[in-house]
């Protein structure tokens, strides 16, 4: 691994040749072109796969000030101390406290430039930013544990993980989840 920043996070490295792929597709109108086409060949499918029928909707059952906040990100981000995601493919999830701190976490991840997410963590995994408004009250509090999920290009080999965290995130008691994808 390798570490930008003394108290930052660090990156699980993917390989130059996808390293250069993730950048191509991050700073070129090509490689962003490309990079929306690739998503709808892989993504949209799987979706229209698992939606059957309509998302249901689920509102907020009190104010957002009183609620408990869970923090999913799909970012491959996870404490420095667990295993790291496989870069090609890991349906399983890493649990991430609270009081996780940037120098306390890595990415392993390989599909997107995580360049700016090493240098702000909060862009991926806005966990400092969730902390100041529990301060200022704005959300009630945030959950003790949040969550995150690395590459996987399966919607159908996620669902365990998912239906295991979403089964944890309602034995803890929170009112609002923060997904914040890749």
């Amino acid at each position: 691994m390798q570490t930008t920043q003394s108290d930052g996070p660090v990156r699980t490295r993917a390989g130059r040749l996808n390293e250069s792929l993730a950048r191509w597709i991050s700073n070129s109108a090509r490689g962003e072109a490309f990079g929306r086409w690739i998503s709808k060949v892989i993504a949209l499918p799987q979706l229209r796969r698992l939606a059957n029928g309509a998302i249901p909707w689920a509102p907020l059952r009190k104010p957002v000030s009183e609620s408990t906040v869970v923090l999913i990100t799909t970012a491959g981000v996870h404490l420095r101390s667990d295993p790291p995601f496989k870069l090609n493919s890991d349906p399983t999830f890493r649990i991430i406290p609270k009081d996780a701190r940037p120098a306390d976490l890595a990415i392993s991840h390989q599909a997107y430039d995580r360049t700016d997410a090493l240098r702000d963590i909060n862009l991926v995994f806005p966990i400092e930013r969730l902390r100041e408004l529990e301060a200022e009250h704005v959300i009630g509090r945030l959950a003790d544990d949040h969550y995150g999920f690395g590459l996987e290009g399966s919607a159908a080999r996620l669902m365990p993980a998912i239906k295991g965290v979403a089964r944890r995130i309602e034995n803890a008691g929170a009112d609002l989840v923060l997904l914040v994808p890749a």
